[in-house]
């Protein structure tokens, strides 16, 4: 094993590579009935998904691609991020006999640095609510969950977590209330994999969210 390199991606590495290299990074989340939507996307789907702003880092071992991470941006319109610009992380992933090296720290700091520079003060990410070992790398990141959702075409439900840069400026005992009925609605309302319960359940639901804004 050589020096693992961290760096934007080169052109040598196709957005097909990234695709190839989540699905092998997930090959256990697979194994344990976790299906995380963003790795099923296509090259171009990455690409047209990043669009101008956005930005992919890479780890390489020599010319052997092992891990990357991503970067987008979107306007807010949650709770939590009602008009500010927010970073959004995703298309991450680490080969597993190189995880443990501490190559995603190093990632998340291209990343963080990236954000700062764009002057945004609150990244996010998402993931399912059983991949425990992800949730466990955002929680010592700081990254606090606040919703969760139901992911089209996915298996599982997902939960969304946001890391503010400057400061969380509300305290658990509010997020965490939040947090609670956006996970009480979303499982009432949907099935895995946005399914609808039923018509009448979901229309009630949606107007509980509307009126108390509980997202």
């Amino acid at each position: 094993m050589e020096e693992i390199r961290i760096i934007p991606k080169p052109d040598n590495i196709s957005y097909d590579d990234i695709h190839e290299l989540l699905l092998e990074a997930h090959k256990k989340n697979y194994k344990n009935g976790i299906v995380l939507q963003y790795t099923q996307m296509t090259g171009d789907q990455i690409k047209e998904k990043l669009g101008e702003e956005g930005q992919c880092w890479v780890a390489m071992d020599g010319d052997k691609l092992v891990g990357t991470t991503s970067v987008t941006f979107f306007q807010g319109k949650k709770w939590w991020n009602r008009g500010k610009k927010v970073a959004h992380g995703c298309f991450t992933g680490i080969l597993n006999q190189y995880q443990g090296l501490g190559i995603m720290e190093e990632l998340n700091q291209k990343k963080y640095d990236y954000i700062i520079e764009h002057g945004v003060d609150m990244t996010e990410g998402d993931t399912a609510e059983t991949n425990k070992t992800v949730l466990k790398v955002f929680g010592k990141q700081g990254f606090k969950i606040v919703a969760y959702f139901a992911p089209k075409g996915s298996d599982h439900y997902s939960v969304r977590l946001v890391k503010w840069l400057n400061g969380c400026p509300y305290t658990d005992e509010y997020i965490n209330k939040r947090c609670k009925w956006s996970e009480r609605l979303t499982k009432w309302q949907y099935k895995p994999g946005k399914i609808e319960r039923s018509k009448i359940t979901s229309f009630l639901i949606r107007c509980i969210r509307k009126i108390f804004s509980i997202e």
